[in-house]
């Protein structure tokens, strides 16, 4: 099943993608899989992200109307370039919710993709409290987590903001991750579903299920977050590497 189809995008689509383990690469596909069915593609950030491999448009807000016009999409699109020297030499800064919207409303582009936390390559994270930037109007969004978190400590060196998940989770920073762990976080509104608009579709993904055996442990992820709340309709089990996008439907809904 391609991506889009499993997100339910429809004709226009302000689509956050929030968490850890695939955010930018699953903006590619959709990108990709929009471009292919005819569609007008935006790219961008509401924090930083390392440049994406599309053509890249830096401007500021009050010339970014001009600019978008004056580019073909798929295109990327940010405020400016800033260091990030512990990653990689440059970044790029997106910008506020507020313009973003005004890209989609005023028909610039057809679905406008945004990448609405960082997790500092990190395989799982759960947000601070002033994350994730994600816009009022956003129509779909998007958690992920890596399924490669599963068995591994709850430590900085594989969790974004470890401290976090521990506080949502009860665990203890250096307990094991479980599957029950990352569905719980994905669930909770100070997780996954933190500042998520009312009117939103949410579909969490478990990405980087590249073999049999993570493709079963991303699925009892999903069925542990599909109970756990209401918001999700289905989940997505994904290899991006190996084009694998399977869907999970809550039972319940």
């Amino acid at each position: 099943m391609q991506l889009s189809t499993a997100l339910g995008l429809g004709d226009r689509a302000l689509v956050a993608f929030v968490g850890a383990g695939g955010k930018k690469t699953a903006m590619h596909r959709l990108a990709m899989e929009g471009t292919e069915q005819g569609y007008d593609i935006g790219f961008t950030t509401t924090t930083q992200m390392p440049p994406p491999d599309l053509p890249l448009t830096v401007t500021n807000v009050e010339r970014l109307p001009d600019a978008l016009l004056e580019t073909e999409p798929p295109v990327a699109f940010a405020s400016e370039w800033v260091s990030d020297p512990e990653r990689v030499d440059r970044k790029v800064r997106g910008f506020d919710p507020e313009p973003l919207t005004a890209v989609l409303d005023r028909g610039f582009v057809d679905w406008l993709l945004v990448k609405a936390d960082g997790a500092r390559a990190r395989e799982f994270k759960a947000p601070d409290t002033n994350e994730p930037v994600v816009p009022d109007e956003a129509t779909h969004v998007v958690p992920v987590a890596s399924v490669h978190a599963v068995g591994e400590p709850l430590t900085e060196a594989v969790v974004h903001r470890p401290e976090r998940v521990a506080a949502i989770t009860g665990l203890s920073v250096g307990d094991t991750i479980t599957p029950e762990t990352i569905g719980t976080v994905l669930a909770s509104p100070d997780g996954g579903l933190r500042h998520v608009p009312d009117a939103a579709a949410v579909t969490p993904v478990i990405n980087k299920a590249d073999m049999p055996g993570l493709m079963e442990t991303a699925r009892a992820v999903l069925e542990h977050a599909l109970g756990e709340t209401s918001r999700f309709t289905r989940g997505l089990v994904t290899s991006f590497e190996r084009d694998v996008c399977l869907p999970v439907e809550n039972k319940s809904s």
